[in-house]
C-alpha cells in the first residue's frame, strides 16, 4: 500500500529544480548511453531526500529505458546479461534495505562516493584479456544491484565491466540499456514491497517523464555526431562536478548534526 500523498512536499521551485535535474541527466544518458541515475540522484538529492530521489529515479529509469529497447534487444551482449541480472536480484533488496535505515546526509555521501568511484573507473585503462565468466559477472551484478537499491545507480560496476570487454560501443550501449531496464523492474518491485513508493513520487514521475524522453532524444542526436573520446570526457566531467556537489551537501549536513 502506498503512503498517502503530501502535497506540501511539492512546491513550485522544487518542482522546477527536479524537472531541470531530470532533463540534464536524460541528456547525459542519451549522449553517453549511460549515466542517468549517476547524474540524476546526486542532482535530485540537492532538493529532495534520497528516500524520495532514489525511488523517483527508479521509476523514471523503468520507463526511460524503453526509449531504445527494440534496437537494444537486437544488439545487446546476451551471454553476459544473464549473470549480471542474476546478481542484481540479490543486490537490489539489500541496497533498498540500506536506504531505508540510513540518514539522508549519509546516503548523500554514499551517493557522492559511488559517483567518484565511477569517475575513477571510467578514467582507468583496465581491460579484460577475454570475456569474464560467471564467477566475476555475478558479483558485478550483485554490486550493481546494491548500488541500484541504495542510490538508483547500477551503472558504475556494469559500465566498467563493459568498457573493459572487447565489445563495440553500440553493443555496450544496447547491453547497458537492457540491463538497466531489468534492474529498474527489480528495484521497483522491491521498492513497492518496502512501501518506498508514495503518491508524491508518482506525481514527480508524471511531471518529469516527458522531460526524460526529450532529454534522451537530444542526447542521442549528439551521440551519433560525436566521437568516443568526446563522449567519455563529457561524461567524466559532468560526473565529477555532480559528485563534488553531493559530497559538499552531505558533509555540511553531517557536520551540522
Amino acid at each position: 500500500m502506498m503512503i498517502p500523498i503530501d502535497l506540501t512536499a511539492i512546491s513550485t521551485p522544487i518542482a522546477a529544480a527536479v524537472a531541470g535535474s531530470v532533463l540534464a541527466a536524460a541528456i547525459l544518458r542519451g549522449l553517453t548511453g549511460f549515466g542517468f541515475a549517476i547524474a540524476a540522484v546526486p542532482l535530485l538529492s540537492l532538493f529532495l531526500s534520497p528516500v524520495v530521489a532514489v525511488p523517483l529515479v527508479i521509476c523514471l529509469q523503468l520507463f526511460g529505458n524503453l526509449f531504445e529497447i527494440c534496437s537494444s534487444l537486437k544488439t545487446c551482449h546476451w551471454s553476459s546479461l544473464g549473470g549480471l541480472t542474476a546478481g542484481a536480484l540479490i543486490g537490489v533488496p539489500a541496497g533498498l534495505l540500506g536506504l531505508s535505515v540510513l540518514s539522508p546526509d549519509v546516503a548523500r555521501l554514499l551517493i557522492a562516493a559511488a559517483t567518484l568511484v565511477a569517475v575513477l573507473l571510467l578514467s582507468g585503462g583496465f581491460a579484460f584479456s577475454r570475456q569474464p565468466g560467471l564467477r566475476l559477472t555475478i558479483p558485478v551484478g550483485i554490486l550493481a544491484g546494491v548500488f541500484n537499491g541504495l542510490a538508483a545507480m547500477p551503472g558504475p560496476p556494469v559500465i566498467t565491466y563493459y568498457l573493459s570487454m572487447p565489445v563495440s560501443r553500440a553493443v555496450m550501449r544496447a547491453s547497458l540499456n537492457v540491463f538497466f531496464l531489468a534492474n529498474a523492474g527489480i528495484a521497483l518491485a522491491s521498492a513497492l514491497s518496502l512501501s518506498l513508493i508514495d503518491w508524491t513520487i508518482v506525481l514527480y514521475t508524471l511531471l518529469t517523464l516527458p522531460l526524460m524522453f526529450v532529454g534522451q532524444h537530444i542526447g542521442l542526436r549528439f551521440f551519433h555526431l560525436g566521437s568516443d573520446r568526446t563522449h567519455r570526457l563529457i561524461a567524466i566531467g559532468c560526473l565529477s562536478a555532480i559528485a563534488v556537489g553531493a559530497a559538499i551537501k552531505g558533509l555540511s549536513g553531517v557536520l551540522a548534526n
